[in-house]
């Protein structure tokens, strides 16, 4: 178990603040947050790489604050892979071995061991410039599971990755995780990777720890309204609770919600993806209570779904959409349309 406890550091216009948590034994743990909100230094933290001013870095309630790098059992892998170029595949798994005291013998061993499991037999003595995108992602990652790191750290790993060889990657960061029972923390911009890969995580937002908890309550019930913006919740609106139910500030809309939160006035949030078009799940929303008529205003291409705001009175709702609606259900701008969302669908935050 990592635990960051109280940690902080002040760079010249940034600084680490009171950083407290707590990465489990077999997490896959997720760093995530807006370009600059101080991720990497995190895990350059946990590493050695950077000293921090105050706080302590427990290792399994061990103080490491003071332990080389080198002493931490820890491996991290960089967004550009860092491969040396001058050497070949084989050579750059085992660069780290003479430093971590493992024998000539062993390190091979480990070699033929890693060459076999993430299939790089064939191209052990070529050198960088030969490889793929996914073929240097995977000698990356073999240089630092030839150390047997009791944690691994990433930093981006799959963004450079092209998208024919990024679902690979992540199948393979994903069955390194199961089949080694491994520690991973994860530096990522990538939210399906994210979702995909890790069990629990944290939202960080200039140098803080905004919220962490299980990877689907950080995406599904974000307790801020920061928070909520960042992992894509839509449709937030300023709202005030009555008997349990919203009532939206500047309208007259009463929305039923099942998740009853302890506060008189904040945020209602719901993801677009659980706005239903009610001529498309009909059975499903003659039974919700929150239905709105509307008009659709716009209608934008995001690759495989579509952008859809309906404007229902003073309410605008955004919806998310598979592409086929626009051929099935003549989604256009201009159009009428009823939306649906259930009760456990929407969500309240304070700022």
């Amino acid at each position: 178990m990592i635990r960051l406890d109280n940690i902080n550091l002040t760079f010249p216009g940034f600084a680490i603040k009171n950083i407290d948590l707590t990465i489990r034994e077999k997490d896959f743990f997720a760093l995530i947050g807006p370009t600059g909100s101080g991720k990497s230094v995190i895990l350059e933290i946990i590493m050695g790489l950077i000293p921090f001013s105050s706080g302590r870095l427990l290792f399994n309630g061990k103080d490491m604050g003071q332990t080389p790098v080198e002493k931490r059992h820890l491996a991290l892998v960089y967004q550009d892979f860092a491969l040396f170029p001058h050497l070949s595949v084989a050579h750059n798994i085992l660069y780290g071995i003479r430093y971590h005291g493992i024998k000539k013998n062993e390190g091979h061993k480990r070699l033929d061991d890693l060459a076999n499991t993430l299939g790089l037999k064939r191209i052990l003595d070529r050198k960088p410039h030969n490889l793929s995108g996914g073929e240097k992602q995977r000698v990356a990652l073999a240089r630092a599971l030839i150390l047997n790191p009791a944690v691994l750290l990433l930093d981006e790993p799959l963004s450079a990755l092209d998208p024919e060889f990024h679902g690979e990657a992540k199948n393979l960061l994903k069955q390194i995780h199961q089949d080694m029972g491994m520690t991973i923390v994860m530096v990522s911009h990538n939210f399906g990777d994210v979702m995909y890969l890790a069990n629990r995580g944290a939202v960080i937002h200039q140098g803080r720890i905004r919220q962490t908890g299980d990877i689907t309550t950080l995406f599904e019930k974000p307790d801020s309204l920061f928070t909520a913006r960042f992992v894509g919740m839509k449709n937030i609106m300023p709202a005030r609770v009555l008997q349990g139910n919203v009532r939206i500030e500047g309208s007259d809309a009463v929305i039923e919600t099942s998740m009853v939160p302890d506060i008189d006035q904040g945020y209602m949030g719901i993801r677009p993806e659980e706005i239903i078009l009610l001529s498309q799940k009909a059975d499903t929303a003659e039974n919700c209570a929150n239905r709105f008529c509307g008009t659709i205003t716009r209608v934008a291409s995001q690759g495989m779904f579509v952008e859809v705001h309906v404007q229902s009175g003073s309410l605008n709702f955004e919806a998310a959409w598979p592409r086929r609606y626009l051929r099935d259900f003549q989604i256009a701008s201009g159009r009428d349309a009823t939306i649906a969302f259930s009760p456990q669908s929407v969500h309240i935050f304070q700022d």
